[in-house]
């Protein structure tokens, strides 16, 4: 992977940016007034070199998203990250911010383009939105200022599931990834960051470490995987698939078979190490730098950058049968890893002790900080939807006929919708008195209803609150 200086910018330009594809040197049209366009390929006013080795919204009355986190360097705490101050009403053409106590108008500020054609999040005080034709907009709600970079056409956006303050954008079939740090509002194409030729790279492989400095991407079809260090502006390669990613090291995967070599570098680039076990399916890097994986057949195992491997735990089946682990992800801001498995999905603590088993599946794209997760039955099960406490492994409560609608930062407070909505607040499932619950605030203080073409916001204990009367799009925000 050879270096890549960034190309010298137009005197006078903020580096604007062309679809992909198109000569960046033949732009078609200018920056349009009132936005402050940001490069894709580059890191954001920071020189970007590359070392190394070669290597859906759809809107029917209403949609609502969440608040994602804040704007400091790091992730924080989830009480931190759940901290919101504002409602924000997204129409056609226009960007409200309420006050959640009054529902008075806090600010207005006009989109620059239709909002409900437009898939959004909200990360702290950045307002993303991006259009089908990939151009993105990151507004800060505190003064309405834009920034405007691009991603390819046809992309889903989503938040990274590891560090709220970062967005992705990327094919669901794969191809180039683009990050987005809400943080200084700066957008990074893998593909070019990496020097990469149409790259086969998927976002839920994307990694990012807890401080938001670095962010690992597999990249399948050329055998690597790229290390973008956001902070410093460089990128590199590491041989193998990156399954694991923290503050202070990484670790690759590297198949043979039935086994892997699994390598250990520091985030300077230094190989600590390495040692080879069966093909692990989930792993959790541990805070003593040790790995805890767990094989397909559920042999729990914690290894070291030393090579030594010691099998801790064997995983159970209620029902006896075989134990088939195909997947997993790390919860409670590390400190707990869910093994899914085809029948059944695990809890288990960092040492590999097995907490909970419980029947059916995750969801797809598990929030990093949750302390609870909601596991749903497969479609042809009786089997309950079941809420579980992280901490302990514990049942929260068992939902018949029910299926999640949206859920608290930490995944505790957990919408459902079945014939009737219902809520789960504190170990409690509540009749909620409305068509559906669309959205939890973030600290599970509250909830948004759609009760017939009224969106309404509803604080625990307290009356409705009308925030809009015909569609709309809805997130929580921390202005502050």
């Amino acid at each position: 992977m050879p270096d890549r200086p960034p190309m010298p910018r137009d005197a006078g330009d903020d580096d604007p940016t062309p679809a992909r594809g198109v000569d960046r040197h033949s732009r078609s049209a200018e920056p349009e007034d009132g936005f402050d366009e940001v490069e894709p390929n580059f890191l954001v006013r920071r020189a970007l070199v590359v070392g190394g080795i070669v290597l859906a919204i759809a809107v029917v009355a209403v949609v609502v998203g969440q608040i994602i986190g804040g704007d400091d360097s790091s992730s924080g705490s989830t009480a931190e990250a759940a901290e919101w101050d504002a409602i924000v009403v997204l129409d056609e053409d226009e960007i409200r911010l309420l006050d959640p106590g009054s529902g008075d108008e806090l600010d207005a500020y006009e989109a620059s383009a239709d909002l409900l054609d437009a898939q959004s999040l909200v990360a702290g005080n950045v307002l993303v939105t991006m259009t089908d034709s990939g151009v993105i907009v990151q507004t800060d709600l505190s003064d309405d200022s834009q920034r405007r970079g691009r991603s390819g056409p046809d992309e889903t956006l989503v938040i990274s599931p590891d560090n709220p303050s970062i967005a992705i954008a990327g094919n669901d079939l794969g191809g180039d990834v683009t990050i987005i740090d809400t943080r200084d509002r700066s957008v990074v194409s893998v593909a070019d960051a990496a020097g990469l030729d149409d790259p086969l790279i998927f976002t839920g492989d994307v990694l990012v470490n807890p401080s938001g400095t670095h962010v690992a991407v597999p990249v399948p079809t050329a055998f690597q995987s790229v290390v973008i260090d956001l902070a410093e502006g460089t990128a590199q390669a590491r041989s193998g698939r990156v399954i694991a990613l923290d503050d202070d090291r990484l670790v690759t995967e590297q198949p043979a078979g039935s086994e892997s070599e699994l390598e250990f570098y520091d985030l300077s680039g230094e190989r600590l190490g390495s040692a080879d076990i069966p093909a692990p399916q989930a792993t959790l890097l541990r805070d003593d730098g040790r790995i805890l994986a767990v094989s397909e057949t559920g042999v729990v195992s914690t290894v070291d950058a030393d090579g030594s491997v010691d099998d801790v735990a064997t995983l159970t089946d209620p029902d006896e049968r075989a134990v088939e682990i195909t997947g997993g992800a790390r919860a409670a801001d590390g400190d707990r890893l869910i093994a899914v498995g085809s029948r059944n999905t695990y809890v288990l603590d960092p040492d590999g002790e097995q907490l909970a088993v419980v029947r059916g599946g995750p969801p797809a794209r598990l929030n990093g900080a949750a302390q609870c997760v909601v596991v749903s039955p497969p479609s042809s099960s009786t089997a309950p939807t079941t809420a579980i406490d992280l901490a302990t492994g514990a049942t929260l409560a068992e939902i018949e006929g029910g299926f999640p609608t949206g859920d608290s930062y930490d995944g505790c407070t957990v919408a459902f919708q079945g014939t009737d909505p219902q809520l789960l607040s504190e170990g409690e499932l509540v009749d909620v008195d409305a068509d559906s619950i669309v959205a939890v605030a973030p600290d599970g203080s509250g909830y948004v209803v759609l009760d017939g073409r009224d969106s309404e916001y509803v604080e625990l204990g307290d009356d409705p609150l009308e925030i809009a009367d015909g569609p709309s799009v809805i997130h929580f925000a921390r202005r502050g």
